[in-house]
């Protein structure tokens, strides 16, 4: 009988390492042809760039020359394309730009991915753009562009507009887990969630918020594309190894003392901060009370155009 018991144990055994052995194999051969059956895509023509460092920097213009330009950073898993709507109507009484951040959109897929590094191509970009004194306005991870720029350069930029976005770095939630994760099935797990449109338009609609219109078939593809070229899958994984990019709250506290004019502006419904992170920041760098866009999500410049718009033009009228 005990002879028995052990033989069960030994086939329950085997059993087991054979199930765990064929379905890690599956697995893995679904992963392969997940990302053998999804080539890197040309990026398309006709897009402007500017060298930057070294890195070839893809941007966008609206408007005529005026005294004050403006230059709009993206946030994370973005691009200059998300600027759009409202890079439109500011264009029709002020000069825009936007630009892609290295390892987002069309700009070259070269590393380090961090805060100091972004500031750096910020410089670089208003340098080669020849841009003095421009009003900067950050999405997201692009207000801790902006205040890690300001920090080096506290004399270039004649404002700043932080928007949905508090300028901090964080460490999220689950970036340790990502270690864990043999490369191949990121890879696959990658390849599969930029191609699912169900996923993506989810995951857009939740951010955006409450009444922000669901994506069209063409702005799917806008987002989808600049992830679809070579390098942006390194790219991503490579920020995802290190914290959201931002300062620190002592630095983020020091633009206090810079006395730069700024303004925060902030989605009623934003799910990736709190109630009082508006005014928090506010109070940190040394801003007027926080503009609120009601029923705004995290994605307010797309959601709210109009409204988004017409608080950074009374920003810049209060700076002439």
């Amino acid at each position: 009988m005990f002879k028995r018991k052990n033989r069960v144990r030994g086939l329950l055994r085997f059993t087991l390492l054979g199930l765990f052995i064929g379905g890690f194999t599956g697995v893995s051969l679904v992963s392969e042809l997940v990302v053998a059956t999804n080539p890197p895509v040309k990026v398309p023509l006709g897009l402007s760039f500017v060298s930057t460092n070294g890195l070839q920097t893809r941007f966008q213009q609206w408007g005529a020359p005026t005294a004050h330009s403006l230059v709009l950073i993206h946030g994370a898993f973005e691009s200059s394309d998300t600027w759009g709507p409202v890079a439109k109507l500011l264009g029709a009484s002020v000069h825009v730009e936007a630009y892609d951040l290295k390892g987002y959109g069309y700009t070259s897929h070269l590393g380090p991915y961090t805060t100091e590094a972004l500031a750096q191509q910020l410089y670089a970009y208003l340098s080669a753009r020849k841009l003095s004194h421009p009003i900067l306005v950050g999405h997201s991870l692009g207000a801790g562009v902006i205040a890690r720029f300001v920090l080096d350069h506290p004399h270039v930029a004649a404002g700043i507009v932080f928007l949905d976005g508090d300028g901090l770095q964080l460490t999220y939630p689950g970036k340790f887990v990502m270690d864990l994760i043999p490369s191949l099935y990121l890879s696959a797990l990658y390849q599969t969630g930029i191609h699912s449109g169900f996923l993506l338009r989810t995951i857009f609609g939740a951010a955006c918020g409450p009444y922000c219109h669901p994506l069209s078939n063409q702005a799917l593809v806008a987002i989808q594309r600049p992830f679809e070229v070579a390098g942006a899958e390194d790219a991503l994984l490579a920020y995802a190894q290190h914290p959201i990019v931002g300062v620190t709250l002592p630095q983020l506290k020091k633009l206090r003392s810079i006395r730069i004019p700024s303004e925060i502006i902030f989605g009623s419904n934003d799910s990736a901060f709190s109630a009082r992170a508006a005014d928090q920041t506010a109070a940190r760098i040394g801003a007027p009370s926080p503009i609120i866009i009601r029923g705004a999500g995290h994605l307010s410049m797309w959601s709210n155009p109009v409204q988004v718009a017409n608080a950074i033009e009374r920003f810049i009228t209060g700076l002439d």
